[in-house]
Parts: C-alpha cells; sequence; structure tokens
C-alpha cells in the first residue's frame, strides 16, 4: 500500500539501454493508446447525456469484486509509450508509488462508497435454438419482409401476422413441409399428328379451288355457257403438259356448272381405258344409252353414234381425257369425232384434253381446211416457280391451322426452283414435299422420348386433342427436300460411283425404244408397239426374244434402274413407256456404245 506522501510511478528502472533507445523513438511519435486517451480526455469535458439503462449482468467472482478500500480510478487511461511484453502487463497493471511531488498527478475525486455486491442470481434459461431451416426463413423474412400489394394481404406482413398467427405458413417455419414426389417418366413415342395431316393436304386429288388458273377457268366456263344457252354444237382442245391443271380445272368448272347443266347430257371418258382405238365408239354409246344393246362392231356404233347426235334432245357434252391415245391408222377415228360437231343438226359439245400442243396441226392437218370442224384452242402453261410456291403453300395452311408449319419456308422455295425447271407439273411437286414428310415422320416414329405419367393410372398424360399450337418434333428442311428430288429427277446410275452392267435384254429395251422415239416425233410409246419393233431387232441380231407376258416385267426392271417411265392401263398392251434419260447418259449407263451406235444406224427393221 502507498503511505503518505508518495505516489505511484510506473516501473521503468528495469529497463535496458535499447528499450531506453526506443522510448525515445516513441515519445516523438505518440502511440494509438495515447491519441485514443486524448480523444477521450477531450470527450470527457462535453457533457453526456444518459445512457439508456442496461441490462443487469452476473455478478463478478470474489477475486474480481473491487474492495471496498481499494480507490476506484475514473481518469482516463494512460497507457505506457512502448509496448510492453505480456509479463510486463501484469506488472504494470498494478498500482505503484510515485512521489506526490509529480506534475502528473492529478487529485482522485471522492466518491462514495460502493455498496455491497449483491447475490450471485442463478442464470436465467435461454430458448432452444430453431432448426437451420427456421432460422434461414426467419432471416430471409427479416431482411427482404414482403409488402402487400392492393387490398389482398400476403404472407409475412404485419397484419397477416396478427390475423393469423397460426396459419399455415407458420406452421412451415416450425416443421419443414415434405419434399415432393417427382413425377414418373417413361419412353413414349412422339407425336406424328401434325405429319399426318400434312401428308393429307398434299393430295393430288382435285381440290376444293383452283390457285393460279383464273383465266383458263373463265374461258372453259364462257364457251360451256356460250354453246349450252343458244343450243349451238363446238369442239375445245385443250392442251398442255402433264400436271399442268387440265383435268382439274375441268372437273372444278363442271362441278359448279351443274345447276346450270341439268338440262345437258353430260359424258366423260378417259381413252386409256379403251382397248383400241375403235373400242372409243362402243365406250360412247353404252354411256349415252345404256338401256340399248352395244353394237358388235366399231363402224356399228359410229353409225349408232351419229343418229343419236343428229335426233332430237338435250344437249350432249361429251368430255375425251388422253385423246392423244386414240391413235389409229390415218388417224381415222380422231379425224371422225371432230366432224361430229359439224353435222347438221348435231347436238354435240366435244372437249378433248391432251399433252400434245401441235396434235390439230401435225396429227390432224385436215381440220385446217375445214373451218366449221376446227376446235378452239386453249394451252395450259406449265406452273412457274412463284404458283408452285402459293400452292404448295396454300396447302400447309390448311394442316397449320391448329398448329405450326411442317415444312420449312426455304424447303418450299427449293422444291419449286427445282419442279419449275424441270416441267413444272405442280403433282410432282407435291409429290416431292408429301415424301419428304414421310421421310421425316419415319425418322421421328423410331425415336422414344420421355414422357411424365399421370399420378393415379400407370399411363402417360397426353394433351388435349385441340391444342392451340401443336408442337412439331422434326421440321421438314432443305436437305430432305433435296434428297428426294435427287431420287426423283437425277439418274441414279450417273450418280452412283459403282455402275452395275446391265443385261442383254435391257440393253436391247432400252435401244430400240431410243430408236423408235428418234425416229417418230412422239415423246411416248404404247407396250405393244415396242414389242413387236424389240421382237425385230432380236431377230435380225439372232437373240432370242422373250413373250408379251415377259415383255412387261423386263420393262419394269429398266424402270428401277431410272432408265423409263411405265403410265399402266386396264390393258398391259396399251401401257405407256417414255424415256427419262438423254442420249448421253444412256451412253454411259449402257455402257455398251457399239451396240446402241449399230441399232440407231440400222433403224427400225422391216
Amino acid at each position: 500500500m502507498a503511505t503518505k506522501g508518495q505516489t505511484t510511478i510506473p516501473f521503468q528502472c528495469r529497463k535496458t539501454r535499447s528499450q531506453a533507445k526506443k522510448q525515445a523513438v516513441l515519445e516523438e511519435k505518440p502511440s494509438r493508446t495515447n491519441r485514443r486517451s486524448r480523444r477521450g480526455v477531450s470527450s470527457q469535458d462535453k457533457p453526456r447525456e444518459d445512457p439508456a439503462p442496461r441490462p443487469e449482468r452476473p455478478p463478478l467472482s470474489p477475486r474480481k469484486r473491487p474492495s471496498d478500500n481499494t480507490p476506484q480510478d475514473f481518469s482516463p487511461v494512460r497507457t505506457s509509450k512502448c509496448c510492453p511484453s505480456p509479463t510486463k502487463r501484469k506488472k504494470e497493471n498494478q498500482p505503484h508509488l510515485i512521489p506526490s511531488t509529480s506534475p502528473k498527478a492529478l487529485p482522485l475525486p471522492s466518491l462514495p462508497k460502493s455498496p455491497s455486491p449483491p447475490k450471485a442470481l442463478p442464470l436465467p434459461s435461454l430458448p432452444k435454438s430453431p432448426s437451420p431451416l427456421k432460422m434461414t426463413l426467419m432471416k430471409q423474412e427479416a431482411l427482404c419482409p414482403i409488402k402487400p400489394s392492393g387490398g389482398k394481404k400476403i404472407l409475412g406482413s404485419p397484419e397477416r401476422r396478427s390475423l393469423s398467427p397460426t396459419s399455415p405458413w407458420r406452421c412451415s417455419l416450425r416443421t419443414p413441409s415434405p419434399r415432393k414426389q417427382a413425377t414418373p417418366l417413361r419412353l413414349q413415342r412422339q407425336d406424328v399428328t401434325p405429319y399426318q395431316s400434312a401428308k393429307k393436304a398434299l393430295h393430288t386429288a382435285v381440290p376444293d379451288y383452283l390457285l393460279c388458273r383464273e383465266k383458263e377457268t373463265r374461258v372453259i366456263t364462257d364457251f360451256l355457257e356460250e354453246h349450252t344457252r343458244k343450243q349451238q354444237p363446238g369442239s375445245l382442245y385443250i392442251s398442255g403438259a402433264p400436271g399442268t391443271g387440265k383435268t382439274a380445272c375441268l372437273t372444278h368448272i363442271m362441278n359448279n356448272m351443274k345447276q346450270s347443266l341439268q338440262s345437258t347430257k353430260m359424258i366423260f371418258v378417259n381413252c386409256m381405258a379403251v382397248k383400241n382405238a375403235q373400242g372409243i365408239f362402243s365406250k360412247v354409246a353404252s354411256e349415252l344409252s345404256p338401256s340399248s344393246t352395244t353394237p358388235r362392231t366399231a363402224k356399228d356404233a359410229s353409225r349408232l353414234l351419229e343418229k343419236q347426235i343428229k335426233s332430237k334432245g338435250p344437249m350432249i357434252i361429251l368430255v375425251l381425257d388422253e385423246l392423244d391415245s386414240l391413235d389409229s391408222k390415218n388417224q381415222e377415228v380422231l379425224y371422225t369425232m371432230f366432224e361430229w360437231p359439224a353435222l347438221p343438226k348435231s347436238r354435240l359439245i366435244l372437249i378433248g384434253i391432251a399433252n400434245a400442243l401441235d396434235l390439230t396441226d401435225r396429227i390432224l392437218p385436215r381440220l385446217q381446211s375445214r373451218p366449221k370442224c376446227r376446235p378452239q384452242l386453249l394451252n395450259f402453261q406449265p406452273y412457274s416457280k412463284d404458283q408452285l410456291v402459293t400452292i404448295v403453300q396454300d396447302r400447309l395452311h390448311k394442316a397449320t391451322l391448329e398448329g405450326t408449319p411442317v415444312l420449312e419456308p426455304m424447303a418450299v422455295q427449293f422444291c419449286a426452283r427445282k419442279v419449275s425447271a424441270v416441267a413444272g407439273d405442280v403433282r410432282k411437286a407435291l409429290d416431292i414435299c408429301r415424301r419428304a414428310v414421310e421421310m421425316v415422320e419415319s425418322d421421328v416414329r423410331s425415336q422414344a422420348v420421355l414422357k411424365p405419367m399421370s399420378p393415379t393410372k400407370g399411363t402417360p398424360t397426353k394433351s388435349p386433342t385441340k391444342s392451340p399450337q401443336t408442337p412439331v418434333p422434326k421440321k421438314v428442311g432443305l436437305s430432305h427436300i433435296a434428297s428426294v428430288v435427287s431420287e426423283v429427277y437425277s439418274s441414279r446410275l450417273v450418280a452412283s460411283s459403282q455402275q452395275q452392267t446391265i443385261p442383254l435384254q435391257q440393253k436391247l429395251v432400252v435401244c430400240t425404244l431410243l430408236l423408235m422415239l428418234q425416229s417418230g416425233k412422239a415423246k411416248e410409246l404404247t407396250l405393244g408397239k415396242l414389242h413387236e419393233v424389240y421382237s425385230r431387232v432380236c431377230k435380225k441380231r439372232q437373240v432370242a426374244n422373250v413373250d408379251q407376258s415377259e415383255f412387261l416385267s423386263l420393262c419394269t426392271l429398266v424402270e428401277t434402274r431410272g432408265i423409263l417411265t411405265l403410265k399402266k392401263a386396264k390393258e398391259a398392251r396399251m401401257t405407256k413407256v417414255s424415256l427419262r434419260m438423254e442420249e448421253s447418259e444412256l451412253e454411259f449407263a449402257l455402257q455398251d456404245k457399239v451396240l446402241m451406235s449399230s441399232i440407231l444406224k440400222d433403224g427400225i427393221p422391216s
């Protein structure tokens, strides 16, 4: 204890010389603790506000309790000028006596004696710590409270908590909700409904309405209305390449004019269904008067038709499709039929449809010398690229009313360009698009995807039948159209790198067909005529020929190679045969230039 006349001083007498040097340096630069103490001294000068009452703390242990005799120093803490070691800190904390004459000593304020320490109180029981999930939700609510919007009360707002303290949301904080069970999945086939609707729309049958044929439709309608109203006979010859809409346009007009043509007798005959050219008379006679007996010979049928045409009665509209197949000696059948409208008191309106543009000029030159027998001409031009795009997109629009389009626009444009450059056949364009859709559909059918199953039953969930947008698993692109176009138009033999040898009989068929097409002006030949010339060529070459029953299967094998095309008829002899390749491609395909050149040089044998 300090005696009278002595004050406590810091213990500095045991410092070494090196510590004294450090003390001198530190005196020039005041330490951080000194600066804090100065700020504390300056802050004491200002009046302090009464702090808020603090909660009572548990009493100190007996060792740390201040004694009644120990003076309490409320002066600011003064730190030493140097940083002592931890062992020295304990000694510096103890008070030391210093002389009373020290200028730094300050008078101690007289403070009342501290009351006796209270008895130790038991520690309060703390609540049980919440679970991690509950703590996370409480933190999120405290950081980002949910503000109410409008008149509705939202979970997390003070109003909601006050009104419903036991809400389900509160219950979820106490006990975490169980995890939902995952929906089971199952491998299922993809939906191919868009492809089926697209294939239905891309049919080649007669449509409900025709596009891009307004001019031709108007000409045919005016011709029929004029002759039926005036009861005047006449003839119309419609020509055009295959697939340009000749038959479809005429059929559409006849269906629309049923009411105005009720008083007339309409007869529609496809000349490809007739066995020979003279059989057309018996066919028309049976259609005109089914109850009467059919004539035995073609001449008797022709005379009977002339009598019926001259007799009184309603106007007769006779439509002959594929008129160029009625090829006969000296074209007697065609001349006779075109002369019927020019007969006196005739009531026949004849409409002929064929592919040849110059049939009346080249095959029937005598009609030019007789103006009454000369028919009115109407030519159907091949479809252009823009017209084909319009037709295909209109067909696809019907299939895409309940979903997304199946064909990409670039694929339709590519198909239209290719078809218009070759023939302008709209049926070929529709077939290519439909074939491409079938190709993509087969790919999609072979794939399986994971689909959720219904929770109640073990069956996969099905989408509603009529959905606003039906998704398409895979669209028909440019590559699909290109592959189909190459199969249709390109030569398989020329395109293939490994050439296969063609049998001799097939070579003779191809050479004979090329010889007949070069000698004549027709682009198609009947199978019966081709077999006759083929037999002569084989006899001249001393090669055994096949009979007519096997000749059709022989030509079918050549067709599978992509060299020729067959148009089947009811009778095998009347099947139309045409080439699909040029002469230069045939030389490369046959790999026998000597045989082909010798047959072409000799000509058709007699």
